[in-house]
């Protein structure tokens, strides 16, 4: 035989080798095309698409100098020098804005001569276009009209220029309080609305408005509270963002567009208390309503109680380490209810809305008990090596409970016992709703009980609609 013969011999032999090594695979593709859709892919929901988030660097205040010297003198009996400043000793302090001889920071300015707890009133005749520092524990109010006067009662205002902070809150200072403030911010860029490093700052009845790049209220340790205030953000970050701080809010309603909440909670008891978190508009990918991260060190709990969140494609998104109690709250109008990666969770009494899947357990520990499932979803899903805990829930379906079959602590009741206040969508869109008066879900329970036994449906009888 040639040697041409038999580098034809050689090559054919490899040929048939290859297609050889190569049969295989293309065999079990059908099967694992079946195997997709038997047992759905929930790995990629761990980590959704979120976009890159931006967080302010860390300042330092400055040493202060004048926007306008004081009217006051000195011992001396001359104007305050630039290297003198007066002494903090006012307890109670007043800036109207629309003052012309006030100068351009007139509230920074007076915040030199407030006193530790001190009280400092801004009057709503004209807004403040300022970015306000502070540096001392003290409380900032918007003054009201007196009931007397007959006027119409204005809220103070603060919006500052384009690309800047409303409010900024040095490292260590205790005890910020923000009372009674319309706080605006149009063109914020990269800087939020309120910043606030190792601080504890407190909103009581503020509304913070904010359109920009960032979160409207960011704090890096410390403490934030929240009372009966409202936070409306147009950005593609969380509307609010606290890492390693202690989280305490109530009675508040949170309205953003990619992200509601982004909370690390730091060393301590965090909660949510009739707290009201809200998409608006449609869902966007990746967009999540309230994400809990864990710390590595010094992770404190979470607790959440009467809390709504909807409209989300992901109600509630935990990640490793986060320990939160969910009670009586309701997350409706979503894609995915819960997501849990290596968390710690137990959730209670709750309503969960969802048309793909109520909770999904990647890691860790899960216990659901007496909940509520509704929307058309899987109610519970948990991949191998997962402890999820099942008591006494509910499944409420649009088909026949006969036909469908779950594990232990899930049961089937079909959707006509479905509680009315869940029914109904449409109080989510007033503006005079703050999210959790809607049932939310104290309320509802009291209404409609917690789920208990109903009624075990039978199989229709054979010849009345049932395959023989």
């Amino acid at each position: 035989m040639s040697r041409r013969s038999t580098l034809r011999l050689l090559l054919v032999a490899s040929a048939l080798g290859g297609l050889a090594f190569t049969a295989a695979p293309a065999m079990a593709l059908p099967d694992a095309k079946v195997d997709q859709q038997i047992r759905p892919n929930f790995g990629g929901l761990i980590t959704p698409p979120l976009k890159p988030r931006y967080r302010p660097d860390r300042w330092t205040p400055g040493r202060y100098t004048w926007g306008k010297r004081p009217r006051d003198r000195g011992a001396s009996g001359t104007d305050y020098g630039p290297n003198e400043l007066p002494p903090r000793d006012q307890m109670v302090a007043v800036v109207d804005c629309s003052d012309a001889e006030a100068g351009p920071t007139p509230i920074s300015d007076t915040l030199q001569t407030v006193a530790d707890n001190g009280i400092l009133y801004i009057r709503g005749s004209a807004a403040c276009k300022e970015t306000v520092i502070i540096e001392n524990p003290v409380v900032i109010a918007g003054e009201g009209a007196s009931i007397f006067s007959g006027a119409a009662p204005e809220a103070a205002t603060l919006s500052p220029e384009a690309g800047r902070a409303c409010i900024r809150v040095a490292a260590g200072t205790r005890g910020v309080e923000l009372r009674d403030l319309n706080l605006v911010t149009q063109q914020g860029g990269r800087m939020p609305c309120i910043e606030a490093w190792d601080a504890e700052v407190a909103l009581v009845r503020t509304t913070v408005t904010y359109w920009g790049d960032t979160s409207a209220v960011y704090s890096s340790g410390g403490r934030m509270i929240m009372r009966d205030s409202v936070i409306d953000a147009k950005t593609w970050d969380a509307a609010v963002v606290a890492e390693g701080a202690v989280v305490d809010i109530a009675r508040t309603r949170i309205t953003g567009e990619a992200g509601g909440l982004d909370l690390t909670p730091g060393n301590g008891e965090s909660r949510l208390d009739q707290v009201g978190v809200v998409a608006r508009g449609g869902e966007t990918p990746g967009d999540v309503g309230i994400l809990v991260r864990g710390q590595r060190s010094g992770t404190g709990s979470m607790t959440m109680r009467d809390v709504v969140v909807c409209g989300w494609t992901s109600g509630l998104h935990l990640e490793r380490g986060a320990q939160v109690d969910v009670a009586r709250s309701r997350i409706c109008d979503s894609q995915r209810g819960i997501i849990s990666a290596g968390a710690s969770l137990k959730v209670r009494e709750s309503a969960i809305g969802a048309r793909e899947v109520g909770a999904y357990v990647a890691s860790g520990r899960a216990s659901f008990s007496r909940n509520r499932f509704y929307g058309g979803g899987r109610p519970v899903y948990s991949d191998p090596g997962a402890l999820v805990e099942l008591i006494d829930n509910w499944v409420y379906s649009s088909v026949d409970c006969w036909r469908q079959q779950y594990e232990p602590g899930l049961y089937c009741v079909t959707d006509r016992y479905l509680p009315g206040p869940l029914r109904d969508r449409g109080d989510w869109g007033g503006g005079q709703r703050r999210g959790w008066d809607v049932d939310a879900y104290d309320r509802g329970y009291q209404r409609d009980g917690v789920p208990g036994a109903l009624p075990r449906e039978q199989p229709p009888k054979r010849g009345w609609g049932r395959r023989n």
